[in-house]
């Protein structure tokens, strides 16, 4: 476990970074934390969460990190106990907005004043927000993905354009599974927030609400403008499909008089009339060739070719 601490005049920060029962159990003692809160920081959660324990309010967020190997959003979880006096960050990986802010509270104290004058409740906004605008970066990224994507279809890049198409689909489809369930926590933080937070914060839970709007906005146009490519993709695969099986079966029509011609010309000899003929040879070729260009004219004349 790794647990860094803040302290000003009206507020201590506590963040910890992958934690031991033991040391959840020295915070249970500390700030007096209900044994449910204990028993969901351990082990890890799948989904968002918010609860108010009287004395203090527990969150559960989650933090959309893309990782590279497998071309993949990601949820890391963020665990927040926020109560009159405190608030405590709990983590299992790095979270770099959180790390960022709490070095900038740690290395520059006009900072640390500036973040940590409105109390718990201001405290709490600011990383709640800054959870909520890393996500701009990463959505402009699949975005640049998207227009990627476009110059390679009409470059007629099929099979590329197919496998960055999944990739990117795989991506927006990690990143709305974190995003969508938020919702409720951020609505939920509004209510709570017009009795455990003075009134003058609530405009900015407002505010958090506002900026998820915008990231889920963002969201459904990057999905809807990938899924208007991948149907233009499939629409450009199945024209050339279209065009070689046109140019294959073309090729088998005309090709068709050679071959009865042929059929007809290799049965048994007696009955036919030019049988043992010296100009055999010239006289079935020029019916081969009367037949295929009797069917390439009839393939003009109806615009099939």
């Amino acid at each position: 476990m790794r647990m860094n601490i803040i302290r000003t005049k009206n507020l201590t920060w506590i963040d910890i970074k992958d934690p031991a029962k033991e040391d959840l159990q020295s915070l249970k003692q500390n700030y007096d934390l209900h044994p449910l809160v204990l028993k969901e920081i351990l082990p890890r959660l799948d989904y968002p969460k918010m609860e108010n324990f009287s004395d203090y309010l527990f969150l559960v967020i989650f933090y959309p990190f893309f990782d590279k190997e497998t071309s993949s959003t990601v949820p890391f979880e963020l665990d927040i106990i926020v109560g009159k006096d405190f608030i405590i960050t709990n983590h299992y990986r790095d979270i770099m907005p959180l790390s960022a802010l709490f070095h900038k509270c740690n290395l520059y104290p006009e900072q640390m004043q500036e973040l940590c004058a409105e109390g718990p409740g201001g405290l709490l906004y600011r990383i709640v927000n800054e959870i909520m605008l890393a996500c701009f970066p990463k959505l402009s990224h699949i975005k640049q993905n998207i227009d990627e994507i476009e110059k390679i279809i009409f470059k007629k890049q099929n099979k590329t354009a197919v496998s960055q198409i999944s990739l990117v689909k795989r991506d927006l489809i990690g990143f709305e599974r974190i995003i969508e369930p938020q919702k409720l926590v951020l609505q939920n933080l509004v209510q709570e927030c017009k009795t455990f937070f003075p009134s003058h914060l609530l405009p900015y839970f407002h505010n958090l609400n506002n900026t998820y709007e915008q990231v889920r906005s963002i969201l459904e146009t990057n999905k809807n403008t990938l899924s208007a490519m991948e149907t233009t993709s499939q629409s450009l695969i199945d024209t050339h499909t279209n065009e070689i099986m046109k140019a294959l079966t073309v090729f088998l029509v005309l090709m068709y008089p050679f071959s009865l011609v042929a059929d007809i010309f290799s049965m048994n000899g007696q009955f036919l009339q030019w049988t043992a003929s010296p100009q055999d040879f010239w006289k079935v070729y020029g019916l081969m060739f009367m037949g295929f260009v009797t069917i390439l004219i009839v393939f003009k004349k109806k615009k099939w070719l």
